[in-house]
């Protein structure tokens, strides 16, 4: 089974925070590889441990991406002041 990669559009829909497998959607990272690269702290973002759960900002698979964040980042909402 392959897993199609994200559209850019659909990356900006995403909620906020995502699971691992999601985020490594966006990479071309398959589930067991995504969650063997958190594990091993490698993964392509910094990955946020919530209890039993691992998972990702939106805002940090955008930037790694080199992609601009559609709603604005918090930098540049802070950088005019």
């Amino acid at each position: 089974m392959t897993t199609r990669t994200p559209t850019v559009e659909e990356i900006r829909s995403w909620p906020v925070t995502i699971d691992i497998q999601t985020a490594g959607r966006a990479f071309g990272i398959g589930r067991d590889q995504a969650y063997r690269l958190a594990r091993e702290g490698d993964f392509p973002v910094p990955v946020l441990h919530l209890g039993r759960y691992l998972r990702v900002t939106r805002a940090a698979v955008l930037e790694a991406l080199g992609i601009e964040d559609a709603g604005g980042s918090a930098s540049s909402l802070t950088a005019g002041q």
